[in-house]
């Protein structure tokens, strides 16, 4: 069930080209969360918050960088399944028993 759920985002995904207005959202959307937990890290007064929230801000501001220049490890990837192509074709020809009248 879950397979036949998740085909609509099969489809429409491209291994070539990604839609540059989603890049730049979610790009600086990174940079801006890494920019706000910097700046939250600086109010912590132990060294393990601080260390660990510039970590985290480090972290979401390498992603976003990575976002916005379309880095290759983030594009999709698709493998078609054999058998996903199997229940594509499959048809039911009545419903299940648990739902019948009786």
């Amino acid at each position: 069930m879950i397979g036949r759920l998740a085909f609509w985002r099969r489809d429409g995904l491209s291994t070539t080209e990604d839609c540059l207005s989603c890049r730049l959202v979610s790009g600086s959307g990174f940079l801006g969360i890494g920019a706000f937990l910097l700046a939250q890290s600086k109010k912590r007064p132990q060294p393990l918050e601080n260390y660990t929230m510039k970590g985290l801000a480090a972290a979401a501001g390498i992603l976003g960088v990575a976002l916005l220049a379309d880095a290759s490890f983030l594009k999709p990837t698709i493998v078609e399944d054999p058998k996903e192509e199997q229940i594509k074709a499959v048809k039911a020809a009545k419903d299940h028993e648990f739902f019948s009248r009786r």
